[in-house]
């Protein structure tokens, strides 16, 4: 058995790479299924990820850093690379949609997703290939948990997204809305499962985690964030005089506030599972900084990013996390949440993502 997924695996994302690390890993080590990426190369993804590696901002301050780190920026491009190329099986790369080809590919099971890949904001419009359009046997294929974030489809894109996602045997989504939406395109119904990077426990993140040297463990606090947030701002200063711990912030261009001790650019995902892994506390805006701040048990304070905050609120609603960040105490600084709730909620979400994926993978045609 081999099964072939399309995705967001190339990008220079952290969460993007890694939802499908652990995505692949879980088919092959709990399904029995050989697993290829199909490397497609979205070519609006790819100009973004071009753009992204300039200084884009309004900060005048963040455009001067970014000018005097671009080599930085280089190196944490070629450690996405090597953590693809040594932790992920790969098809020859694809450049154009119509090139992906069912027929070279040879799989007996094709999987859509995770990520947003459902999002036209974010490839550039509808791209037959993220919804399998080259797969021929309808019995072969299926979505596992992709998201439409908050994209706005048009009108004219209806047709052909209700076409293909109706062709698909089995369907899954992120988020209730996404399920909503199905409803309405298709009449079927779809499963609503959990980001893959929960289906890996804590110490099988540990395994590809690498810890740089400077990540002494519980000694600082760690920030990362999606877009400059000076909410967020706010609170990292307060926390870090209440717990009185250096400041480290995974950093896009190199700007370093005043309260932020040391910043980082030059990291991949192993270095960002390392550095999660060993703070001793996380401040963020991003979903995969809600998720791995899970993940590895880790007190945190999340503000929910601008963009694309609907599947945070989604993962806060099912795990009955409750987020109201204020300065007033130490205390309300921190997301609450009971650990053991949220440990079951995740249990049983995996079992069913799990029994989802076997029933796709070894079931009948």
């Amino acid at each position: 058995m081999k099964t072939g997924i399309i995705t967001f695996h190339f990008v220079n994302n952290f969460g993007g790479a890694l939802q499908c690390y652990a995505l692949q890993r879980t088919i092959r080590e709990k399904c029995g299924s050989e697993v290829t990426v199909i490397d497609y190369r979205n070519w609006f993804i790819r100009f973004t990820d071009f753009v992204r590696m300039f200084p884009v901002s309004g900060n005048r301050k963040e455009i001067l850093a970014g000018l005097k780190t671009f080599r930085q920026r280089i190196g944490r491009r070629n450690r996405f690379k090597k953590f693809n190329h040594s932790n992920m099986t790969l098809s020859r790369p694809y450049y154009l949609n119509r090139s992906v080809s069912d027929d070279e590919l040879l799989c007996d099971r094709y999987i859509c997703g995770s990520d947003q890949i459902w999002n036209p904001i974010l490839t550039g419009g509808f791209i037959p290939a993220y919804f399998l359009s080259f797969v021929k046997d309808t019995n072969a294929k299926a979505s596992y948990a992709p998201s439409f974030g908050t994209g706005r489809w048009r009108s004219f894109m209806f047709l052909p997204v209700r076409k293909y996602i109706k062709s698909l045997r089995c369907i899954s989504i992120r988020e209730a809305e996404g399920k909503t939406m199905i409803k309405k395109l298709t009449g079927r119904n779809a499963e609503q499962l959990i980001d893959p990077t929960f289906l890996l426990t804590k110490e099988q993140w540990s395994e590809v985690a690498t810890i740089p040297p400077y990540a002494e463990k519980d000694k600082y606090i760690l920030l990362y964030i999606m877009q400059k947030d000076d909410t967020v701002y706010s609170y990292v200063r307060e926390i870090k005089n209440k717990l009185n711990l250096p400041v480290i912030e995974i950093s896009r261009y190199g700007y370093r506030p005043d309260f932020v001790d040391k910043t980082i650019i030059d990291v991949g995902p192993s270095e960002f599972l390392g550095l999660f892994m060993n703070a001793g506390f996380i401040c963020t805006n991003s979903y995969h900084g809600l998720v791995f701040s899970l993940v590895f048990e880790k007190e945190f304070c999340l503000v929910p990013s601008k963009k694309f905050r609907g599947r945070i609120y989604n993962l806060l609603k099912l795990l009955d996390i409750y987020i109201q960040p204020s300065l007033d105490t130490e205390e309300e600084l921190k997301a609450k949440f009971d650990r053991k709730h949220v440990d079951n909620v995740i249990g049983e979400e995996t079992k069913r993502s799990l029994k989802y994926l076997n029933d796709f993978i070894n079931g009948q045609d």
